[in-house]
């Protein structure tokens, strides 16, 4: 137990040291993660919490009996009401890949910021009008930068554990960046999250494990689920956790970064007395979940939020499909009909010319990917428009990051960014009465690497980066 409560010390120390500057509000929180060590073997006891939700397994059908009907106009969309704590490569908490606030980005003059090596990953954190931006370099070294006024300063960076995607916070002096490393000695690609007010940290590893620290007691908890390695740990507004579970090889597509994908999806209680697994959905074979996150959003405007997960198999390809949080399926869009044929869903907002709420996505973006808008009514997704000559994905990368929504041209309209096909240029695409088109394009001078980066400033400003293969992060901002 001593080790334990060196181990939460050693958090605490680095929350302490945590925070923003002058009259931006503090940071708080648990980016001790940043620093901390592995747990040794022993140096807990590991209290197991096992399953009690009965499981869902939905029908391959829906029932039209119940139908939900969207209304014509969205709900505005709007950003969160807590200060921003981390940078997610994913852009919100929710696993929803957008930005909030209103750009110029069109207008904009591009700086270029040259880096130590090829970058893999990239996050920026808004501090009231700058930005910290940091950087994931191919060979795993981490490079950060803040940016202000127009002046760029390099400051130090923690190190990441290999194969583990970025979510970063910042120093309370703005001079340091921390990178949140899982408490394990192997981690599976899994990024650790401060799920909480608490500073309450969620973790796993390579074998699929899951665990939550509680940061006050140095206890640690782990849910009885075996989860997706490489999935990216979500949470809302009230700790809650989802992730998706069952691993299965079931599907030999492996275009992801590896052969594994979700049988699955977990919604974990975190606020009673313990943890419990308040919804498990199993994916009827021979479906899996094809994709590292789902989305997790209130896409009707009613208060509850759905979860969006892309199915695929062998015989119809990948296919969208949403459920409620008690696992129930509402609605389904027409797969693709072809096997290893995938379809990246990207971010909901209300993307519609008359401000309809619609989820935007990818079809095939390794060969030569189309932009396709969905609408929900009643029990069926359909397609209202499709641009083609854009990508969201390099085959076999771990990175799905690399589009997101948001109004970055300040039009009062939200546009879908994201490159085109020989990653050269970044276009923003945007719906119209006819359909969709591309509202503008930027020349990235290089190739696109790297996922998208964005970033809501305090004035309400959008700031946007990406890594190029020269070397060179490319940033956005007023």
């Amino acid at each position: 137990m001593k080790k334990v409560i060196l181990i939460t010390l050693l958090l605490f120390s680095f929350i302490s040291a945590c925070g923003q500057k002058d009259d931006v509000p503090a940071l708080p929180t648990a980016a001790a993660a940043a620093t901390l060590p592995p747990l040794p073997e022993g140096a807990n006891a590991v209290i197991v919490v096992e399953e009690e939700a009965p499981v869902a397994e939905p029908d391959s059908a829906v029932s039209p009996d119940s139908p939900t009907t969207i209304p014509p106009t969205a709900v505005p969309q709007t950003a969160p009401t807590q200060p921003t704590q981390f940078a997610y490569t994913y852009q919100q908490p929710d696993g929803n890949r957008i930005v909030f606030g209103k750009g110029n980005l069109p207008n904009l003059t591009p700086l270029d910021i040259p880096l130590d090596g090829t970058p893999q990953w990239v996050t920026a954190l808004p501090l009231g009008e700058a930005v910290m931006w940091g950087v994931v370099l191919d060979d795993g070294r981490t490079q950060a930068f803040l940016v202000q006024d127009g002046e760029t300063t390099e400051v130090t960076a923690t190190e990441l554990m290999p194969d583990v995607a970025p979510v970063m916070t910042v120093s309370d002096d703005w001079q340091q960046a921390g990178f949140l490393n899982p408490p394990v000695a192997e981690a599976g690609g899994n990024s650790p999250v401060v799920y909480d007010a608490a500073g309450n940290l969620a973790y796993s590893n390579t074998a699929g494990e899951l665990f939550l620290l509680d940061v006050r007691s140095g206890d640690i908890i782990q849910i009885d689920a075996e989860i997706l390695p490489d999935g990216r740990l979500l949470f809302d507004e009230n700790g809650r956790l989802l992730i998706l579970s069952d691993p299965t090889g079931r599907y030999d597509h492996g275009v992801l970064g590896d052969a594994l994908e979700g049988g699955g999806v977990i919604l974990v209680e975190t606020g009673g007395a313990e943890p419990t697994i308040a919804t498990h959905i199993i994916i009827p074979e021979p479906q899996v979940i094809e994709g590292t996150v789902p989305l997790w959003v209130d896409w009707d405007g009613d208060g509850q939020r759905e979860i969006i997960a892309t199915l695929s198999d062998a015989n119809q390809g990948a296919q969208i499909v949403l459920y409620n949080e008690d696992g129930e399926q509402l609605a389904a869009g027409e797969p693709i009909g072809q096997g290893q044929r995938w379809r990246h869903q990207i971010a909901v907002a209300p993307f519609g010319p008359n401000g309809e709420m619609e989820l935007a996505t990818v079809l095939t973006p390794h060969i030569g990917g189309t932009v396709g808008f969905y609408q929900w009514n009643g029990d069926a997704l359909n397609i209202v428009a499709e641009l083609p000559g854009y990508t969201s994905h390099v085959i076999n990368s771990p990175n799905l990051d690399m589009a997101m929504a948001g109004d970055f041209d300040g039009d009062g309209q939200p546009e879908l960014l994201l490159p085109t096909d020989d990653r050269t240029q970044l276009g923003g695409i945007q719906r119209t009465a006819d359909g969709a088109e591309a509202v503008y394009q930027l020349d990235l001078d290089g190739k696109m690497v790297t996922n998208l980066a964005g970033a809501a400033l305090v004035s309400g400003d959008t700031a946007v980066g990406v890594g190029l293969d020269n070397g060179v992060l490319r940033v956005w901002q007023p």
